[in-house]
């Protein structure tokens, strides 16, 4: 779940030569709950992060950054689970040239792969993550069949015709 996440925090507690007592107490959580983060079994919430930045004395945006990636590997890992396999080439042209007859799941697939790829859309992927309205509505489109999603693409490519070349 959180692996990136957690070997990067376990790093740097080693690093300042604390133990994961010290460290729990200082960001006053329990230890178990650090070793689930360390672990990678637990993805802690923002104010948890906060307290373990704080206690670590890095920047938030760090762990969050590396919580972003984490989430993006699960995502990828879930939707590869649908017999999406790639066969090598550029996986950014597969997403941005996406075949009518892909499905939804390879395409979104594709594009996960994508921002892995691509250092200069590690941003646009971090905000797209952060983004709860976002979020929301990627939710609510796995739930559409293919003929609604086409009517909604259709809508956004009248809105943003840049961002559908």
């Amino acid at each position: 779940m959180g692996l990136v996440l957690g070997q990067y925090i376990k790093s740097k507690r080693k690093e300042m030569k604390l133990s994961a007592q010290a460290l729990s107490k200082k960001a006053d959580i329990s230890k178990s709950y650090l070793d689930y983060i360390e672990s990678g079994s637990r993805e802690p919430r923002p104010e948890v992060l906060a307290k373990i930045a704080a206690s670590l004395d890095i920047e938030l945006d760090v762990l969050l950054d590396k919580q972003v990636q984490d989430q993006l590997k699960s995502a990828t890992s879930k939707l590869s689970a649908g017999n999406v396999t790639e066969t090598g080439g550029d996986i950014l042209a597969v997403a941005r040239n996406a075949d009518e007859d892909m499905t939804v799941d390879e395409r979104a697939l594709a594009m996960t792969q994508a921002a892995f790829h691509g250092k200069s859309d590690d941003a646009r992927v971090a905000e797209f993550i952060g983004n709860p309205d976002l979020r929301a509505i990627l939710k609510a489109g796995a739930k559409l069949s293919d003929e609604d999603l086409q009517k909604i693409r259709k809508i956004m490519e009248s809105l943003y015709p840049d961002e559908f070349l």
